[in-house]
């Protein structure tokens, strides 16, 4: 008991500058930056991976610039078909309108979104989708 005695103080504060310095660390890692931050929106339709058959909606890997309607696979509606015979790729302008509206933009689609109005999170969010999920 003697040792313990003498070596408890060094033992709790090694414990406690671990558990600062993790959580500081933490606190740091943590903090998501506005893009994706509005992906958190996305995430629970769409992947950032690739094609997921778990989730309802297309992958989002590589969207910005990707033909529209186009992931293999999928099924995408007769509405979101039509759109792409018109809107060939999503560019960063067509992505803004359908985030912004996707009923608006493209009426019929499946997706059960109602958009993001404000346009300083839209294009966070395009940022983020260009930069997190670049195209192969």
């Amino acid at each position: 008991m003697g040792q313990f005695a003498r070596l408890w103080p060094l033992a709790l504060a090694i414990m406690l500058g671990g558990l600062f310095v993790w959580g500081q660390s933490g606190a740091r890692a943590a903090a998501p930056s506005p893009g994706e931050r509005a992906y958190q929106k996305c995430y629970a339709c769409h992947s950032l991976e690739g094609p997921d058959p778990d989730l309802q909606g297309p992958s989002l890997k590589g969207i910005v610039g990707r033909k529209v309607a186009s992931e293999p696979g999928f099924a995408y509606s007769p509405a979101m078909r039509g759109f792409a015979a018109k809107q060939t790729r999503w560019d960063r302008k067509a992505l803004d309108a359908f985030i912004t509206d996707p009923q608006a933009l493209v009426p019929g689609n499946r997706m059960g979104f109602f958009g993001i109005r404000d346009a300083g999170e839209r294009q966070a969010l395009i940022a983020y989708l260009a930069s997190a999920s670049p195209g192969d």
